[in-house]
């Protein structure tokens, strides 16, 4: 009888660096528990936070760090924390997933059964650190001085920037979606920090509809990680259209 597997090592697309400088990208896991299950049931835990700890749960050591806190994995890249995610569901559930999806054309709902294990990753180079997501809006934001600023930096968001907003989008989703992308701004034209922080998401809702499109395709396509988007085929209408894969529905055991 072959031995059980307890332990399973992934490469994460990013990798935390520590205090010192070293970036860690190989991390063990396990299988996810009842006790990680018990964490769905806890409605003190937003959705950010549950992720946190879902994570921390069954993370067993990152690189050569065996102490894994709360903290530790909310400072992780967002896309390692989806990437991590995306591996304990397969690691404890298979990889087979059943999606359903509605079509934007005729409200049909699509049925497809997801692999999990052919989702697309985008890694990092090996030595590699993340960069900024550089965007040039085209009618960019005119500020109380007349100024009009085009250049947007944004860094990649942590698991600490999904808990800040994570309330906010269990009722708001655009809300959250521009707190998040706040948060993440580095540097906007001439701007200083205090008047981003002044705006707040003002500046965002004050930019056109295609300049808000460019920032998310920008942050979309230059993300690394697990890529959730999909291509699908309307069962109803035979139409193809766009959608995200939601891991919100990975561990559902009905």
């Amino acid at each position: 009888m072959s031995a059980r597997q307890v332990e399973y090592e992934v490469t994460l697309p990013v990798g935390h660096t520590d205090a010192s400088g070293r970036v860690h990208r190989r991390a063990s896991i396990r299988k996810m528990r009842g006790h990680e299950e018990a964490l769905f049931y806890d409605p003190l835990l937003t959705p950010g936070r549950l992720v946190t700890e879902l994570v921390k749960g069954c993370l067993i050591r990152l690189g050569d760090i065996d102490a894994i806190t709360s903290d530790l994995v909310s400072q992780l890249y967002s896309a390692d924390r989806n990437y991590l995610i995306v591996e304990l569901r397969r690691i404890t559930l298979g990889d087979q997933l059943q999606a359903s999806y509605t079509c934007p054309s005729c409200g049909g709902e699509t049925t497809v059964v997801e692999d999990l294990g052919s989702l697309e990753v985008r890694r990092l180079t090996n030595g590699s650190s993340p960069q900024a997501i550089a965007v040039t809006l085209e009618d960019g934001y005119e500020d109380r001085d007349g100024a009009v600023h085009r250049e947007v930096q944004v860094r990649l968001p942590r698991g600490a920037d999904e808990e800040f907003v994570s309330r906010t989008a269990e009722k708001d989703p655009l809300r959250a979606r521009d707190a998040l992308i706040l948060r993440c701004i580095e540097s906007f034209g001439a701007l200083r920090r205090q008047a981003l922080e002044s705006y707040g998401i003002k500046i965002l809702r004050d930019l056109t509809m295609g300049d808000r499109r460019l920032l998310y395709q920008a942050i979309e396509a230059q993300t690394p990680g697990v890529n959730f988007r999909r291509s699908i085929r309307c069962a109803h209408c035979n139409g193809q259209f766009s959608a995200v894969l939601e891991a919100s529905g990975f561990f559902v055991l009905g």
